[in-house]
């Protein structure tokens, strides 16, 4: 269970100052604990606050950073960037460049350290403005030593989804730690608006047994496929029910930029548990934002509740999922764990020049793209058009615009993103063939 994370001091201390508030955008009661200020990194105001959410599981406590306003909150200190000019500029400089210049800041949370927790991820007010340079860093605290400062990514995949109740950054994973040190840099020098930094310890409930799970070759086709039970999911925080739509006319293939290529096997159900508890407990969502997750080792996952069953003439004909902001209708979507932009660009463990899907990976993709395609009887080398419910975000296609796109196609191709990753998508043309000839 995660505790209240400190600032050097002991939270006991604290304790009497503890008082119980609403969070509005979460909709649930948090419990705020002041945390002592960083020394020593710049300007400053109160203490932050620490808010666990009244779960059973205490799955999730959130620093609050920026107030409503965007103007930070708690120790998160402000100093100029290293390479922004004096306040008082020469004579003979640019009055634009000397503002941007200026106007250019790095905020840091200074070390919080406590309790375990094994993802972080960064969210704000859903239509808060946000400055297009934010840049994210943190470094994690683990064995009793600080790592090296990683980037964060600050676009969710999938964009603002029409469901989300907050926009935010990916569940980065930090294996089990307890302490993180977050700084952000801005351009403009600004923050979005309630900005908050959550630590996140999904309670896992019991696997399933082998009596428990539902047989994997119910439906002609299926590859292996994990359930939902066998990575964790508490059914208890998503929504009731299915969300259904009447049909699917694409796939499109995501990668999630959870911070580690290099996870192991062991590690996935943590992963894919903290994605699912940073999108509901956090973000907002009423489920799992993707259908199917596929991990380097070839594993396939249940992600939205209904995936597996989904399928044309049935009480589930198909699910709605939270994938991609504006396109979610008529389409399915897959996350490939794992970041495949080339040189890190995307934040997280360094991705090197060539960040290419393992064999195993691709191979379940393909078998896993086969079964639902061949399902809704899709030409997997074919076009179909799809119509944007607009959103804005990622989504810069107006509300009723119809854009053609491949049948298997990628997050990029309807939203402005790097998503699923260069090295990724160029295996797209390949894939396509490859499910074509599972089908034939």
């Amino acid at each position: 269970m995660l505790r209240a994370l400190r600032h050097g001091y002991d939270i006991g201390k604290f304790m009497q100052l503890r008082k119980t508030i609403p969070a509005i955008a979460l909709g649930v009661v948090s419990l705020a604990v002041p945390i002592a200020a960083s020394a020593g990194t710049g300007t400053s105001t109160s203490g932050p606050s620490i808010e666990a959410t009244a779960t059973d599981s205490s799955q999730v406590e959130s620093a609050t950073l920026t107030d409503i306003n965007g103007k930070p909150s708690g120790a998160l200190s402000v100093k100029a960037a290293p390479n922004a000019a004096p306040k008082t500029a020469p004579k003979t400089a640019p009055k634009a460049t000397a503002q941007s210049e200026q106007s250019e800041k790095v905020f840091s949370t200074g070390k919080l350290t406590g309790e375990e927790f094994s993802s972080i991820g960064l969210s704000w007010k859903k239509d808060s403005a946000v400055d297009s340079g934010l840049t994210a860093e943190t470094r994690i605290h683990r064995d009793g030593a600080w790592g090296p400062w990683q980037n964060v990514p600050l676009g969710l995949d999938d964009g603002v989804a029409e469901e989300a109740k907050r926009a935010g950054a990916p569940a980065f994973y930090t294996d089990d730690a307890d302490g993180a040190e977050v700084r952000l840099t801005s351009p403009e020098g600004s923050l979005p608006q309630d900005l908050k930094l959550s630590f996140i310890d999904p309670a896992q409930t019991p696997a399933a047994s082998a009596s428990e799970r539902r047989p994997h070759s119910t439906q002609p086709g299926q590859p292996d496929v994990k359930l939902r039970k066998d990575w964790g999911a508490d059914e208890s925080l998503a929504d009731p029910g299915y969300k259904t739509q009447p049909s699917i006319k694409a796939a499109l293939v995501h990668h999630t930029v959870t911070g580690n290529n290099s996870y192991t096997q062991e590690q996935v159900p943590q992963i894919i548990n903290g994605i699912y508890v940073q999108h509901i407990t956090v973000l907002g969502y009423g489920d799992f934002p993707y259908h199917f997750v596929v991990d380097r080792f070839g594993g396939i996952w249940e992600g939205r509740k209904g995936s597996v069953e989904m399928r044309p003439g049935t009480e589930i004909p198909a699910v709605l999922g939270g994938h991609a902001s504006g396109f979610n209708t008529n389409t399915f979507g897959v996350a490939m764990l794992g970041n495949f932009e080339p040189n890190n660009s995307e934040g997280g463990e360094d991705t090197g020049p060539d960040p290419k899907p393992t064999e195993a990976m691709t191979t379940s993709l393909a078998d896993l793209l086969a079964w639902k395609v061949g399902q809704y009887q899709l030409a997997p080398e074919g076009t179909t058009q799809l119509v944007s419910a607009g959103g804005g975000g990622t989504n810069p296609h107006p509300t009723g615009t119809v854009l053609d796109v491949p049948v298997i196609s990628s997050h990029k191709d309807v939203n402005v993103t790097a998503c699923p990753g260069a090295k990724l998508y160029e295996t797209l043309p390949e894939l396509r063939k490859q499910v074509a000839d599972r089908l034939s």
